[in-house]
């Protein structure tokens, strides 16, 4: 696999979390954040490899995992590329765009999926998050 190089900035917040699991773990703040964006974007065999590891996660991680969800922006246009191609309105690279963001809501909820079977065999209420919800939508 290809690797690049780049600078990101995070809040300071999210940085003492994760050396907070690095610290946890053993490991670098480097391989907790390339493992995390490995699992929400990698391809599917690495997605695989790391969803063998949730069950290493801490109960706030897992947490984390089911609250992830699209930005603003990519959820408006996903939406906006679903309206257009259900009037059979879409070019060739939207259509790819828009299978992009569906495969990433497909693994999105598999991971959300898996996260909320080991919480509930680690003794959390889970209901209250599925009805919860259930009445928001």
């Amino acid at each position: 696999m290809k690797r690049s190089t780049m600078e990101l900035e995070i809040a300071q917040e999210i940085e003492e979390y994760v050396r907070v699991i690095a610290e946890g773990e053993n490991c670098s703040v480097k391989s907790i954040l390339q493992e995390g964006l490995a699992l929400l974007f990698g391809n599917d065999s690495k997605v695989e490899y790391l969803l063998d590891r949730l069950n290493d996660c801490t109960d706030e991680q897992l947490w984390s995992l089911i609250y992830q969800r699209l930005t603003q922006s990519q959820d408006d246009r996903m939406r906006e590329l679903l309206y257009r191609g259900s009037e059979g309105k879409l070019t060739e690279q939207e259509n790819a765009e828009l299978s992009y963001f569906v495969h990433l809501v497909d693994r999105q909820m598999l991971l959300r999926s898996r996260a909320l079977v080991l919480l509930k065999a680690r003794g959390h209420d889970i209901d209250v998050y599925l009805n919860a919800k259930a009445e928001a939508e």
